[in-house]
């Protein structure tokens, strides 16, 4: 008996939590994308004194050169600001990163095995893993790991990036080669994230960047709070080169068409020429269907695009919100602090 009464109680505490979560993701219709890992002074007050209310920033302690950075004290001064912030952590779970403190001397592809392969769209240092592997998810779920380290920090939730690591063409063929399910293990993966987060604290946040399709898998949507799909509309360079304005193609019609590559600007064209497996070779239509998807499972959707002319980025801010996304619009690097938008 007393069992059961126990078991009611906690039904109703995980309840409430899950409300109160939901009421916090339909309260946000602003939100800050910065993962500068050098974020100094003069941002940490611009922040505070902004009508945010969330933000997303880089796990910054867990890059090499900033582990004494106080991190804890600028999300209670954004916590306590005049227009509290939900403040949440971005990390990459589908890649090791060369400038975070796990990295070791000598790692490199195949060494450990587990890091499988480069980077498709050109970022340097980054490198798609076999995320499966117990020494990868140690260094996230571990007693002294990255989420403890998160959760000690007093972030709200996680933004978690390259959770489409499963459809990266290396993971992929280590995935077959080692008889494993690449989509399954990301659903278990996203899972065990999730809840090791919850079961410490109650209504922490979990948002998914991109892989979008799989609002198809309710095992997934079961899991996650967001999806943040980055550059629906429109995108730029690796390294920032360019910054943005290159405009998907609309339709599935449009997809390596001449037509649409001649419609791109020159640093555009270079980009889809170089990465034959970038988001310009994907459509906007593509992404809206698996959008319009989750959103109708429950799903808060976030949109993330690179594009710094001005009617460009205020067509976006338009287009998102009459879809009821919530949009974010910056450069590719993600470094510089914009006001929000009205």
């Amino acid at each position: 008996m007393k069992r059961a009464v126990w078991l009611i109680l906690l039904l109703m505490l995980l309840g409430v939590s899950a409300l109160a979560q939901e009421n916090r993701l339909d309260r946000v219709e602003r939100w800050l994308y910065l993962i500068d890992v050098n974020l100094d002074e003069t941002a940490v007050t611009q922040i505070a004194d902004s009508d945010y209310d969330l933000v997303v920033i880089d796990f910054i302690t867990s890059e090499a050169n900033n582990t004494d950075y106080p991190l804890a004290e600028v999300i209670t001064q954004w916590h306590a600001a005049p227009h509290p912030k939900l403040v949440i952590a971005y990390i990459d779970t589908g890649q090791a990163e060369s400038y975070r403190t796990y990295w070791q001397a000598g790692w490199g592809i195949g060494n450990p095995e587990w890091i499988v392969g480069a980077d498709p769209d050109g970022w340097e240092g980054d490198y798609p893993v076999a995320f499966w592997y117990d020494e990868w998810r140690a260094i996230w779920l571990g007693e002294n790991g990255y989420l403890q380290g998160i959760l000690d920090a007093g972030f709200d939730g996680v933004y978690l990036d390259w959770v489409e690591a499963y459809s990266d063409e290396a993971v992929a063929a280590f995935a077959e080669a080692e008889g494993v399910d690449p989509l399954q293990e990301t659903v278990w993966w996203v899972s065990d994230i999730a809840d090791f987060a919850r079961s410490r604290q109650p209504g922490f946040i979990v948002i998914s960047q991109n892989a979008a399709e799989l609002a198809q898998n309710d095992e997934y949507i079961a899991v996650i709070d967001a999806i943040a799909q980055e550059q629906t509309w429109f995108d730029g360079g690796a390294d920032n080169l360019p910054p943005g304005d290159c405009p998907l193609p609309r339709t599935e019609a449009d997809i390596d068409t001449p037509a649409y590559r001649d419609s791109l600007p020159p640093l555009c064209q270079e980009q889809y020429d170089q990465y034959p497996d970038s988001t310009l070779h994907v459509s906007t239509e593509g992404y809206l269907e698996d959008l319009l998807l989750a959103q109708s499972k429950g799903v808060t959707i976030f949109t993330v695009d690179y594009a710094v002319q001005p009617e460009n980025v205020a067509w976006i801010y338009q287009t998102a919100r009459e879809l009821g996304f919530i949009p974010f619009v910056g450069n590719r690097a993600l470094d510089s602090y914009l006001e929000p938008m009205p």
